[in-house]
């Protein structure tokens, strides 16, 4: 359970976020008591879906990216494998998770604030590194959900 301060902090967190997230974006939802917010980024060739979520209790704030594609099953195997493999070669902060038994993959980043100032500079780059990634990577992996031998983007 949070302490009265970790609850302060994290709605201080929470509003600023809410400001980065309004100057970014016109239409978002936002959960006040949940401290979450939901928001989409149109992109090609998929639009790009975003939520993030604080957690008092822990003092970490998620940004969660589903990406829009479901891996068909017959691939999921040879997919988990490739996920494995770009996580360990090219994700330094953050991770595409797949879960193999519905077929999604998810980009996760966390920003522990305990104790911390999160400016809002912070907050939007974090944001915009979120997208640049996930959009970089979303065509080579649609590819490989259905089984097409892709080429890596270059980093």
């Amino acid at each position: 359970m949070a302490t009265s301060q970790e609850e302060l902090d994290s709605k201080r967190i929470f509003a600023s976020l809410k400001q980065v997230v309004g100057n970014l974006v016109e239409n978002y939802s936002c959960d006040e008591e949940a401290m979450k917010i939901d928001f989409s980024v149109e992109s090609e060739p998929f639009e790009v879906h975003f939520r993030f979520s604080l957690h008092p209790s822990s003092q970490l704030l998620t940004l969660y990216s589903k990406l829009n594609f479901t891996v068909d099953e017959e691939h999921r195997s040879a997919y988990a494998m490739k996920i494995c493999e770009l996580n360990y070669d090219r994700m330094f902060g953050a991770t595409f998770d797949f879960s193999p038994s519905k077929g999604f993959t998810v980009y996760r980043a966390a920003i522990p604030y305990e104790k911390s100032l999160i400016s809002r500079e912070l907050l939007e780059s974090f944001t915009r590194e979120t997208f640049s990634t996930v959009n970089k990577y979303n065509c080579y992996l649609y590819d490989l959900s259905h089984g097409v031998e892709a080429e890596l983007p270059a980093e």
